[in-house]
């Protein structure tokens, strides 16, 4: 159909254009895209070497946590978190060196060794023991976590 300058026209046209407004409008912001802006500083790289001999050691010390899941929700946590590892504001902030955390619980468990041996720098090398049992709806984990706490010499 050709638009010609009559008046019959002319409404054919415009309503034509009313309806491709909206999808021209959505072209228009699909490709504008977004727009981030970062800025930065370098920092010096801090770096303490530490030796062996620059620790108190204690003796083995450990903790123990139980995780019981329903329907794959920890409901005795969903509110209350309380974890053993590094940052976070409420968080007990305690180096862990030597392992890998891998699951929730096992942080669990290292809040309770370290908040019962307070006094200490840092953790070495903690071993996780962890047993699970599974019921219909139901798991039960059970975690001890064993290390020796270390504090710097004054």
């Amino acid at each position: 159909m050709v638009c010609t300058i009559s008046m019959l026209n002319l409404n054919f046209c415009q309503m034509k254009f009313i309806r491709l407004i909206p999808f021209l409008g959505i072209i228009v912001l699909i490709a504008s895209g977004c727009t981030i802006s970062s800025h930065s500083m370098k920092t010096p790289n801090n770096y303490v070497q530490f030796t062996k001999t620059d620790f108190e050691y204690s003796a083995q010390v450990s903790g123990e946590a139980t995780e019981v899941k329903i329907l794959g929700i920890d409901w005795a946590r969903i509110f209350d978190k309380k974890y053993g590892e590094i940052g976070g504001v409420g968080y007990i902030d305690i180096p862990i060196i030597g392992s890998v955390i891998g699951e929730r619980i096992n942080t669990y468990a290292l809040y309770h060794m370290i908040k019962d041996n307070p006094g200490y720098d840092v953790v070495f090398y903690p071993q996780f023991e962890s047993q699970v049992e599974k019921k219909i709806l139901m798991k039960t984990t059970k975690v001890k976590v064993t290390a020796r706490l270390g504090k710097l010499k004054q």
